[in-house]
């Protein structure tokens, strides 16, 4: 799903406290599996910044119910770059907490590139995102996703997981009922948006336990 979440503001406040990038191999222990520039660097303010946003967006809240959110690393592809197809890790780290992820998401801080697609390999096949700045795209973390190479200008993201007891199968019943709220309100259907809203405030309390 793909969401806008920040501002013009928030998106130049994130690039201005981006740190100094190093080799993105580093986090990556296979070889040749990507060619980019990273930080794990990312400011508490810029972590706090982007984990609200994403927490109190409505269809985040409605629909993924998360109820932890770790905004981790920055990264940045030029010309050249790549991710070839990968799984992300599902333990958080420290891994002694036993924390697991359920959801990847990527946060693009630019517009000024071309190519570095972000693709999805699910059940459908591989979907290619095109992701504007500000824009974020969440996916479960069971699926394997590559970035294509940038052929011109810079693609800069801000990269994290989040967690959630809500499955991907009660995920896919509050998207619908999200939808069924939308569309309530849209036709000014008063009672029917009070008693979906209901329905699905329930379900988020019973579900995300």
């Amino acid at each position: 799903m793909l969401l806008q979440i920040l501002t013009k503001e928030d998106v130049d406040k994130c690039l201005k406290l981006c740190p100094k990038m190093e080799d993105g191999n580093k986090t990556q222990p296979l070889e040749s599996v990507k060619k980019n520039t990273e930080s794990v660097k990312v400011a508490d303010e810029i972590r706090n910044l982007v984990a609200s946003r994403i927490v109190n967006n409505p269809f985040v809240d409605s629909v993924i119910c998360p109820n932890r959110v770790s905004v981790n690393f920055y990264n940045n592809y030029t010309e050249g770059d790549y991710y070839n197809k990968h799984i992300d890790s599902f333990k958080a780290e420290p891994k002694m907490n036993h924390v697991y992820f359920d959801y990847g998401f990527t946060v693009c801080l630019s517009d000024d590139y071309e190519g570095g697609e972000f693709v999805l390999d699910n059940e459908i096949g591989e979907i290619p995102f095109k992701l504007k700045a500000g824009q974020v795209l969440f996916f479960p973390i069971i699926y394997p996703h590559s970035v294509n190479k940038v052929t011109k200008g810079s693609r800069k993201a801000l990269i994290g997981w989040l967690s959630t007891n809500v499955s991907y199968e009660q995920s896919f019943v509050l998207r619908n009922l999200y939808e069924v709220n939308a569309h309530a309100i849209n036709n000014k259907q008063h009672n029917l948006a009070v008693k979906s809203t209901l329905v699905q405030n329930y379900l988020k309390k019973q579900w995300g336990r």
